[in-house]
């Protein structure tokens, strides 16, 4: 089959989630002789895969013929024009699939609540935007692959109002996945980290990976308050963070005693083909979301490279990661009061470390690639969607937008003058 993968991101050294999940999709595919083609704003030879083809989304003339090449259609998000090109690629008979991993609308929510101004005003129109395309794909395309238990039953409520459970079979769980580990060494990966520092880093040292970015939208720096407690205990911990300028630095230091601020490293950004080579170097991967709906849904990208990795994880609790740690002893999941503690534990309890290293290696397999690839095959198979069948789900939809619209302006004038009115 003919597949293309749709995301308007940049396929380079530093990939984000999407474009690393589909960097990775791809491979695999093209490993199960598909023809496979990337759709994004840029891409080149560090992000795009050997044997991939790839489509600048700017290029309309380009995209189309794309999408009338395509047997399947696979969409991370999609403004207007893109959406409605996939649902005339889905009238002529393509398989059109909606990548709903991570809704981004419930984060939008979440930093629309705690800010204001003209940014909660773009940010709504955003996230009304989200919630109807993920309306347009339950009524329209053939699948809606989620990362979890809790998005298929946010799908399934956002379907349910219309098809009952009857276009239930079309939302389907396919968890990110991962790569196989290929031998990275923790001493290569230390070594890899203390020459892109330009510090010292030795084999005594507790290392602590932040593998995310370190964006406003969650209190950050409640979670190094801890480490800095942690580390006033041991002072071989250390916590290492990526790609932090120089403002965003002083704001998260704030938090840290000033004793301590040495054991806290700010490294750049590596790239994306390379990051296991330096993130071998961690000891544990330190992962927290905002105590928020968005924590609720979410789906931790960086989790899966700590599979490939068998890189233990502290985290607070979700419903996805918490519950897969608990059951398979990978990782311990803490609250924000017991951090500190569970950190100093960690640091000085090897043994514990060594077999929650042995417990993610054991769980890596059913997470691989390979197996989210041969999953989305199948359930492609399994999703035909008649010319009538689409044709009415357009029309609801369209029937529908006018509702949208009329909550989206109750919710513009509320967010507007930062009044709740119920």
């Amino acid at each position: 089959m003919r597949f293309l993968l749709l995301y308007k991101g940049d396929y380079g050294a530093a990939l984000r989630g999407p474009e690393m999940r589909y960097a990775a999709l791809a491979r695999e595919l093209v490993k199960l002789n598909h023809d496979v083609s990337l759709c994004g704003r840029s891409g080149d030879s560090l992000g795009v895969p050997e044997n991939v083809g790839f489509v600048p989304v700017a290029n309309l003339w380009l995209l189309i013929k794309s999408l009338l090449k395509a047997d399947v259609i696979v969409l991370h998000g999609g403004g207007p024009i893109v959406l409605l090109l996939a649902m005339l690629s889905g009238l002529l008979g393509k398989r059109v699939v909606l990548d709903g991993y991570v809704p981004h609308w419930i984060e939008l929510d979440e930093v629309i609540r705690n800010t204001g101004g003209p940014l909660s005003l773009k940010l709504l129109i955003k996230a009304y935007f989200n919630v109807a395309r993920s309306l347009l794909g339950a009524s329209v395309f053939n699948l809606v692959i989620v990362a979890n238990k809790r998005q298929l039953d946010l799908f399934r409520g956002i379907a349910a109002p219309f098809f009952l459970t009857h276009e239930f079979s079309r939302i389907k769980v396919i968890p990110f996945g991962c790569s196989e580990h290929l031998g990275w060494s923790k001493e290569s990966g230390r070594k890899r980290l203390a020459e892109l520092g330009g510090t010292l880093i030795t084999d005594d040292d507790f290392l602590i990976g932040w593998l995310g970015g370190t964006y406003g939208w969650f209190d950050l720096g409640a979670v190094l308050a801890e480490v800095s407690k942690a580390i006033g205990r041991n002072k071989r911990l250390k916590i290492v963070f990526f790609g932090v300028d120089e403002k965003r630095r002083q704001e998260l230091l704030a938090f840290v005693d000033p004793e301590y601020r040495e054991n806290i490293l700010f490294l750049p950004w590596v790239d994306f083909s390379q990051r296991f080579e330096f993130w071998s170097g961690f000891d544990i991967s330190l992962v927290w979301g905002g105590e928020g709906y968005e924590n609720d849904y979410a789906s931790r990208t960086r989790n899966f490279d700590c599979l490939t990795l068998g890189l233990p994880i502290v985290q607070n609790r979700d419903d996805e990661w918490g519950r897969r740690l608990d059951q398979s002893k990978a990782g311990v999941v803490a609250l924000q009061s017991e951090l500190s503690a569970t950190l100093l534990r960690l640091s000085q309890s090897p043994e514990q470390v060594a077999n929650m290293r042995r417990c993610m290696s054991e769980l890596a397999p059913d997470f691989y690639w390979a197996r989210f690839a041969s999953k989305l095959i199948g359930y492609v198979d399994e999703s035909p969607m008649s010319f009538a069948r689409r044709l009415f789900g357009i029309l609801g939809f369209c029937l529908v937008l006018p509702s949208i619209l009329v909550f989206f302006v109750f919710g513009f004038f509320t967010t507007l003058f930062k009044r709740k009115i119920d």
